[in-house]
């Protein structure tokens, strides 16, 4: 049981997801230093690459019934949240239509790109602490519990709000009016694509 629980969580693409998820979250914890057009610009780039690393994690399985530490306070939460609320400003709203709410609802139901990125932080964060701690039991549950909320819960939330940023991208931000400051072209953006989407392909095996 411990071969194959070290197999897991030292699996290639488990690796991967990892770099990728600390990239994440390290990302959103910088939000107060960043322009809009570039938190958007970066945000369409990252968090697909994100949804492509979790949908290759291997299965794994739980191996303690109760769940690993948390580390993510309601502090720490809303900072991530109220950051993001106010580099968006007007652009954090949007009406979002995939939502289990949606079923008792005739109309879209207000939501905000804020609370979104906020509630993938989390659960990701979480699986950040416990991998750094190198309990290779603690860390098979946090991956296994990760992969789980992925299916359930982040994993939306992170193509509904990919929706919400393209429309500020391409629609609300190329139409609307700017500051000079936020004026720079729809495309420039300040990092690379060799940065932001190293290891693309490394989830397929060719051995």
């Amino acid at each position: 049981m411990e071969e194959n629980n070290s197999q897991v969580i030292f699996d290639k693409n488990a690796v991967e997801f990892v770099t990728v998820a600390a990239e994440f979250c390290g990302f959103m914890e910088r939000v107060s230093d960043m322009k809009r057009r570039d938190f958007v610009d970066k945000s369409l780039k990252l968090l697909p690459l994100l949804y492509l690393k979790a949908s290759l994690l291997p299965a794994c399985e739980r191996m303690e019934e109760s769940d690993p530490e948390t580390f993510v306070t309601e502090t720490d939460y809303e900072v991530v949240r109220s950051s993001v609320a106010s580099l968006l400003g007007e652009y954090d709203d949007f009406l979002e239509v995939f939502l289990d709410d949606m079923a008792y609802s005739d109309t879209p139901i207000h939501q905000n790109i804020s609370e979104c990125l906020a509630d993938i932080y989390q659960p990701l964060k979480d699986f950040i602490c416990v991998f750094q701690l190198g309990l290779e039991q603690t860390m098979n549950d946090s991956l296994a519990i990760c992969r789980e909320l992925f299916a359930e819960f982040w994993g939306q939330r992170l193509v509904n709000v990919m929706r919400a940023l393209h429309d500020v991208k391409y629609r609300q931000l190329a139409h609307g009016e700017e500051t000079e400051e936020e004026s720079s072209p729809l495309y420039e953006d300040n990092c690379t694509e060799e940065e932001l989407y190293e290891g693309l392909d490394m989830g397929d095996d060719d051995e």
